[in-house]
């Protein structure tokens, strides 16, 4: 009988010991230790100071901005217009309009549309006084004939004027002010807003 006796006092030492916490890092605080879901901060030099640490979570906190908007496509037969509503999402206010015009590169899932700006690369839409500055790219790929680029400058204008801030739209390609966008239409600076 000693010998069980022994046994269970040394087995009920162990799961005492287990239970305990023995090999818990004491707390730097000189309180209890902390059992949340954050891991307690180590005093040492490999770790990143505090205001670091601080400032990282609120970049990442900064919820986008998501809207509806009208975008517009050809049709099939890229001879008129259809109007589709989009969702976009940005993170600051100004990025709307830029947000906005990439819509303009692709036709939304399970339709027949055709996105009339494939050829166009939006570097930035800047707006100033009520005129927004569009300063875009022109591939050599998926440039439109005649009819096409009037209809992706139609698109264009109808994106950007849907905001009530927008009165005139000056589009440039690569910095400079263009005659035309793909060698066909006429391209004003700025276009203004029809009233």
């Amino acid at each position: 009988m000693p010998k069980h006796t022994l046994r269970g006092i040394v087995l009920l030492g162990a799961i005492a010991l287990a239970l305990s916490g023995c090999g818990q890092k004491p707390a730097l605080s000189g309180g209890p230790a902390s059992h949340g879901s954050e891991p307690p901060q180590a005093n040492n030099s490999q770790t990143t100071s505090p205001p670091v640490q601080k400032e990282a979570p609120a970049d990442k906190e900064k919820e986008p901005i998501h809207s509806n908007i009208k975008a517009y496509y050809g049709d099939e037969q890229q001879t008129k217009l259809v109007e589709k509503q989009v969702a976009i999402s940005y993170k600051e206010e100004k990025d709307k309009y830029t947000a906005a015009l990439w819509t303009l590169k692709k036709a939304p899932k399970d339709s027949n549309l055709v996105p009339l700006a494939e050829a166009l690369g939006f570097k930035s839409a800047v707006l100033k006084d009520k005129k927004l500055t569009v300063d875009v790219t022109v591939s050599g790929e998926g440039r439109l004939g005649a009819p096409g680029e009037q209809m992706l400058l139609e698109a264009m204008k109808k994106t950007l004027f849907q905001f009530p801030e927008v009165d005139a739209i000056d589009i440039l390609v690569d910095g400079k002010p263009a005659e035309s966008l793909m060698g066909h239409m006429d391209l004003p600076h700025p276009m203004k807003r029809e009233k």
